[in-house]
Order: structure tokens, then sequence, then C-alpha cells
């Protein structure tokens, strides 16, 4: 059962841009500064879809993107104890910028965020950083029906989702179910703070099978497999940012047509 804490609703103040402004915020993970943030309406986006291209509206979602905010985004704030882990996330997504949308979730940028409410215990009054995130409608493969997670096709979106990552020269990191979500009959990949290039004798193919094996043995195919913990993965080194692969036809390169 989920602690009271938990499920309670915080209102954060949001600096986003050019654009300030205060929402309500419910904490999705135990004892993590992670939210599904609820955005206000903005008139301002809504009468800018209406009157002005396609065109030139993609290119100010660009440009502007605090004015064309979903209804609903995740807020992941920076844990102090941990920054290079913020920092090291933040550099993965804009390194993976080709695959936001589809196998990763989109990032939106970085905010400044004060909770003040929490403002009147804390020491110091500055703004936590924090980065805005799309909120995936998907189902982690740790709570996936066990028909559903052995299932063929999945271990094919599985290896797609490791293959674009191979391609692009990033590890994971972090290879547990609960950090995958089955979207639409693909496998979207969240949680970068543990990802690092891929170098040296680091692969891939270690952490797929890693899940491979967790997968076996949550649908009674293999004997139990304990999954590394994160304090025995190599030591990550600065994300090398390089031109990622590019989407061919709307569709990356190396996941082949069923």
């Amino acid at each position: 059962m989920e602690d009271d804490e938990d499920n309670k609703i915080i209102i954060k103040d949001i600096q986003f841009g050019f654009r300030r402004f205060r929402a309500p915020a419910k904490r999705i993970y135990g004892n993590r500064n992670v939210f599904l943030l609820d955005v206000p309406p903005n008139p301002i986006a809504s009468w800018l879809s209406f009157w002005i291209p396609q065109l030139v509206r993609s290119w100010l979602q660009r440009l502007l993107p605090e004015w064309f905010l979903p209804t609903t985004v995740i807020l992941k704030e920076r844990n102090p104890n941990k920054a290079d882990s913020y920092e090291n996330e933040i550099a993965t997504y804009l390194h993976l910028r080709s695959l936001q949308g589809t196998y990763i979730p989109r990032l939106f940028g970085e905010v400044a965020v004060s909770d003040p409410h929490a403002q009147r215990y804390q020491i110091s009054k500055r703004p936590t950083p924090a980065i805005l995130l799309e909120n995936v409608e998907g189902v982690s493969l740790h709570n996936l029906p066990t028909e559903e997670l052995g299932n063929d096709q999945l271990l094919k979106e599985l290896q797609c989702m490791y293959d674009l990552l191979t391609k692009n020269g990033v590890l994971h990191g972090d290879p547990r179910l609960h950090n995958f979500l089955r979207v639409d009959q693909r496998v979207v990949a969240i949680d970068f703070e543990l990802s690092e290039p891929l170098v040296g004798d680091i692969t891939n193919e270690e952490e797929l099978e890693t899940l491979k094996g967790d997968i076996k043995r949550r649908t009674g195919e293999g004997a139990p497999i304990r999954q590394p913990p994160c304090q025995t993965l190599p030591q990550r080194r600065p994300l090398a940012l390089t031109t990622p692969a590019p989407l061919c036809g709307g569709r990356p390169a190396g996941c082949a047509k069923d």
C-alpha cells in the first residue's frame, strides 16, 4: 500500500523559460522526486494553434516549448545527493534527440521549481532544478501480464530498442523491468540517470540478456536470476555528444517491420 504522503497533492511553482505557472503535482514513485504534473491551460497556445499554419506552429513549439506543453507531464527534480546523475540524464536525452517521442520520452526542457510549503522548512530558499518529460502512456514491463511479457513479439521490440541505443553509442545503465514501458507495439526506455557511452568492453548485449533472464524468471521459463546492483556497474563516463543515428522514413534504421 502506498504511503499517504505519496498520494498527497503538492502545489509547485514552475519557471520554464518565459513562462511561470503554479500547478498541482503528485509523487508517482516512493522516496523519489518524480511527480505527475497537471499543466494549467494556456490560452496563448490555443489561439496560436487555431490561427497559424502547422509549419509555423511546429517551429514555435521547438523555439518556445513552455507555451505548448501537454496537459500532463513528468516533473523530475534533481536529487542534491546525485547531481551528477541529473546532469548525465539531461546529456543523454539531448544526445538521443532523434529517439525522443518514439523510443524514449520527449524532453521539454529544464525548469526551476519552488515548493512554497516546503521552503518554510528549508535552509536554502533557492529553486530546485528539474526537467519536464513527456508522460508516456504505457505499462512498465514489470507490470505486464505474464502471457504478454513472455511473448516473442515483446522480445523483438526490446531488441529493437536496444539496437537503437547501441547505434547511438549509449548504454542504458539500469536494466530493470521498471525502466521500460510497452507502448503501441514498441518498448520505450525511461530513467537515464546511470547511462554512459558505449566504450571499451561495455556492451548493450549484457543488459539485454539481464532483462531477458528476468523475463524468463517471471514467466517461469528459467531459474531465478539476480540482477546486478547499480553499484557494480562500471564507473560512468561523461557522455560524449556525437551525431545520433537518423530516423529513416519515420522508422529508426535497424528495426525491421514485422
